[in-house]
Formats: C-alpha cells, sequence, structure tokens
C-alpha cells in the first residue's frame, strides 16, 4: 500500500484541533438555539409590550383625534422626518404615536399621555434579527443561519430514511443516546413543515438587502430603486419646499369607501410639512398573509392608489407574505400558541443534538465534560438571562446595557458550566435561578404597575410568568428529575 503524501500527525496537535472543531461547532449551536429561543419568546411581543409598559386601552381613533396626535407630534418633533400612528386592532387595543425620535402612548382624544418605551422588548426583537450586532451585518448572519436550518432539515431527511417509518416510535428509557436520537428526529419529523417554513423566510428576510444588491448589479445597471419599487411601489418625488400638515384626518376618512375590506393598523406621513408629503396607511386584510395593503393619499387626503400587496404580482404578494408567515403574525392567538409550541420543539431539537454528539462520544472513551456541561449551561443559561435582562429593564436598565447583560452574561455562565464539567448540575443551578427570576419579575411588575392590573394583558402574561415558574419549582422536587446522567455508566 502506497504511503500517504501527509506527513504523520501530531496526536497533540489532532487533539487541540478536534477540541477547536468541537468548540466552533458548540458556538454555531449556541447561536443557533439564542436565535430559535428569542423568536418563539418574539411570537408574543405585542402581549410582552403591554406588560412592559401596560396602559389603560383604547378601543377605537377618529380621523379627527389621528389628525391631533399628528399635529402634536409635528410639534414636539419638529425635525422627524415621518410619523407614525399606530392604531388600535381587537388583538391590540392601544394607540401609539411619534416620529423619529421615539413613540408615545395617545388617548382617544389624540394627546400623547407618556413614553411608549419598551426596552426589554426592544433588545428582545434586536437579539433575534440582528443578533445585537450592525444591523446589515448582523440581519445577514441571522439569514445564513436559517439557510443552515433548512439545509440541515433536508439532509436530516436524506440520512434517516427510515424517519418516517419511525415517526410515532419515541423512546423515553433505555441508553441516553437512544433517548435523546429518538426525541432529536421524532420533533423533527413533527416540525419539519414548520421549521423549513420559519427558516425559510426569516432567511429571506434577512438576505432581501443582499439579493437587491445582486439583481440591481446584475440588471439594473446598479440602481437598486427601480427592483425596491417593483416591491413596495413607487413613491412620489421628493418637494422640500414648506408646507401646511397633511390632512391625515381626511385620508382615514376616506378609507371605508377607498377599501371597505382593509382594517387600517398604520398611517405613515412621509415628509411631513413638505409640499411633497403623502400619507400611506396600511390596510389589514384579515383572509390573507399579507402584511398589509398600503393605500396612498396626498396632502389633501386624496387617493392616490394602493401599491399591489393583495392583487399585485405573485412574487409581490409572496414578498408582504412573509413576514407575518415567520411570526406567526395571522390567526390569532391560536397561531401564536401553535408556533410557540413549535419554535420551543425546535429548541429542543438543537439541544438534542448537540447532546446526541457528546454521548457519542462518551461511548467511544472520548467523553468532553466540560463542553458538555457547557452546553448546557447555554441552553439553560439562554432562558434565565432572559427573564434577568427583563428584571434589570423594569429596574430601569436599559440601551446598551441589556445586550452587554446578556452577552456577558452569556459568557460567564457558559465558562462557568464548564469549569463546573457536571451538565446536570449545571441544569439544576440554572433552571432555579430562571424560576426566581420569573417571580421577582411579577414582584416588581405588580409593585410597578399595580394600577394597571385590569388590563387583562398585564395579568395574564404575569399569571403565565407564575405557572412557569411552578412547573420548573415542582420539577426540581420531583424525585430523580434531571438526575439521570446522559453518560452511559461505562463512560463514566
Amino acid at each position: 500500500m502506497a504511503s500517504s503524501i501527509w506527513p504523520k500527525a501530531n496526536k497533540r496537535l489532532v487533539d487541540r484541533s478536534l477540541s477547536a472543531h468541537s468548540v466552533m461547532g458548540l458556538l454555531v449551536s449556541a447561536v443557533m438555539f439564542i436565535v430559535c429561543l428569542s423568536g418563539t419568546v418574539a411570537v408574543f411581543e405585542d402581549e410582552i409590550g403591554w406588560w412592559e409598559r401596560p396602559t389603560a386601552p383604547v378601543l377605537a381613533v377618529t380621523p379627527e383625534a389621528a389628525q391631533a396626535s399628528a399635529e402634536r407630534v409635528i410639534a414636539t418633533q419638529p425635525d422627524t422626518s415621518h410619523i407614525y400612528l399606530y392604531l388600535p386592532r381587537d388583538n391590540w387595543p392601544r394607540f401609539v404615536a411619534g416620529g423619529d425620535d421615539g413613540l408615545e402612548t395617545a388617548n382617544t382624544e389624540g394627546a400623547l399621555t407618556g413614553n411608549y418605551e419598551t426596552p426589554w422588548n426592544d433588545f428582545l426583537i434586536h437579539l433575534h434579527y440582528y443578533l445585537n450586532l450592525p444591523p446589515s451585518f448582523g440581519m445577514i448572519v441571522v439569514a445564513i443561519l436559517g439557510v443552515m436550518l433548512v439545509a440541515m432539515a433536508i439532509s436530516g431527511f436524506l440520512a434517516h430514511p427510515r424517519i418516517f417509518r419511525d415517526a410515532f416510535r419515541l423512546r423515553r428509557k433505555g441508553q441516553a443516546r437512544i433517548v435523546q436520537a429518538d426525541l432529536h428526529n421524532r420533533l423533527s419529523v413533527w416540525t419539519s413543515p414548520f421549521t423549513i417554513v420559519v427558516a425559510a423566510t426569516g432567511a429571506m428576510i434577512g438576505l432581501f438587502s443582499v439579493i437587491v444588491l445582486v439583481l440591481a448589479q446584475t440588471s439594473f445597471d446598479g440602481n437598486t430603486r427601480p427592483l425596491v419599487e417593483a416591491v413596495f411601489g413607487e413613491e412620489p418625488p421628493p418637494d422640500a419646499s414648506p408646507a401646511g400638515l397633511a390632512d391625515i384626518g381626511a385620508a382615514l376618512a376616506a378609507m371605508p369607501e377607498v377599501a371597505p375590506d382593509a382594517d387600517p393598523f398604520l398611517v405613515v406621513l412621509h415628509d411631513p410639512g413638505t409640499a411633497g408629503q403623502h400619507v400611506s396607511i396600511y390596510g389589514e386584510h384579515h383572509d390573507r398573509l399579507i402584511y398589509g395593503e398600503t393605500y396612498n393619499f396626498d396632502a389633501s387626503g386624496n387617493f392616490m392608489g394602493h401599491e399591489g400587496a393583495s392583487d399585485g404580482e405573485a412574487g409581490q404578494q409572496i414578498a408582504s407574505s412573509v413576514y407575518r408567515l415567520h411570526f406567526g403574525d395571522f390567526g390569532g392567538l391560536a397561531v401564536k400558541l401553535a408556533y410557540a409550541l413549535f419554535g420551543t420543539a425546535l429548541c429542543i431539537i438543537i439541544a438534542a443534538g448537540m447532546n446526541i454528539y457528546f454521548l457519542k462520544r462518551a461511548e467511544r472513551g472520548a467523553a468532553m465534560p466540560r463542553l458538555f456541561s457547557a452546553w448546557s449551561a447555554l441552553v439553560w443559561g439562554t432562558p434565565a438571562l432572559f427573564t434577568l435582562t427583563l428584571l434589570a429593564s423594569l429596574m430601569g436598565i436599559s440601551g446598551t446595557w441589556l445586550p452587554l447583560l446578556f452577552w456577558g452574561g452569556g459568557l460567564v455562565i457558559a465558562v462557568g458550566g464548564g469549569l463546573l464539567a457536571d451538565h446536570i448540575r449545571v441544569g439544576q443551578i440554572l433552571r432555579m435561578l430562571l424560576w426566581i427570576a420569573l417571580l421577582a419579575n411579577v414582584a416588581l411588575h405588580a409593585a410597578i404597575h399595580a394600577e394597571n392590573y385590569g388590563n387583562p394583558y398585564t395579568w395574564i402574561t404575569s399569571t403565565i410568568f407564575v405557572l412557569f415558574a411552578i412547573g420548573l419549582f415542582a420539577r426540581s422536587l420531583t424525585p430523580g428529575s434531571g438526575k439521570t446522567r446522559l453518560e452511559p455508566s461505562a463512560a463514566e
């Protein structure tokens, strides 16, 4: 047999390279786990936003009140390039108005009643969208993870020819690796449509800017504007000459005639106070997946046309449907609960996949207890850090401090877990931290916002937190809970 052309490898170098490879795989899995878990929680961003900043519900807003709120926004933010009016909906009964420098809640008369700051909700969305990185770069990173997730789902099917035949075979006792493999494979089959749809739409959202740049270079001589306008519609040419504020009220009053089947939920005034200003009203079509059709009006409230998300080219309608399909923002609470269930299953799939890897190594006599423990710390430390950052937000900490607390805390927890080298003990400690922090959040929130607990969004969310904490506490009291080590006995 011919000798290898490669020099004989140093065993220590090989071991170190394998360890480095494992660490990189662990980091990729950890980041993917964080993206999936944050996305699962973000399904309830509206409910969490209500809980974080509870106010009295506003059930309806008249065109006159909308005009009054816009006038108050331009008075407080004279240099804003846009005015935003978020109108109440069935599942979101509040009125929020503002400009480039921030939003405020408003009452039924259009008076601005206070800050609408939801720092933890903003942190969560920024984490899921961008991993708290600069947006243009972070969104691409998250999109690449979406592409990887689609590839993993497809390759998983190809690698397991019996995956459908064994779809309902779930062994909960026996060899630890087999138990984890069954959990990983069964959940992968049951949730595969959800996983592929959510991962693919997330990749589409994240890579849209890249796709636009590439297509602009190949088909539009580097000009991105025609391509963007083909999807989102054309805008009137800008005219910065001073003018009175546009008549938003007239535009809203015309909506029942212009689009009787659309419920307005967002009003955007572009370039307010200029001769080129125009009004865009987003209308929700309840029988469609599109985010909303955009109806455009001039400064006097005269209808100029709609962008075509509801009846335009197929590609335009698909592009407008991606957001709601990705976040489960359709079909009401039942769809949100289904997305939360499937999202949790996806997180379990990722966690079990890494568990299988570590168990296989243990069976071969090459156990990695420190990395296994660090992985356990990341899996349970991520939800624990969510609750700790939420608690910090209630205490007045916001801005860049929340991502610093999350990522810094994650590093400390992972390193600490690795040093402890006991994934069972690490999981127990972090689960205890999780339920304690949940109860602390509810107690502090009740002390701060006691007068707003008549709002169902407030007390229902707090009740769910308490029930989840009780469930975690009860699990810790169950005999034998969390005490069965994942390593086979022969490898210990």
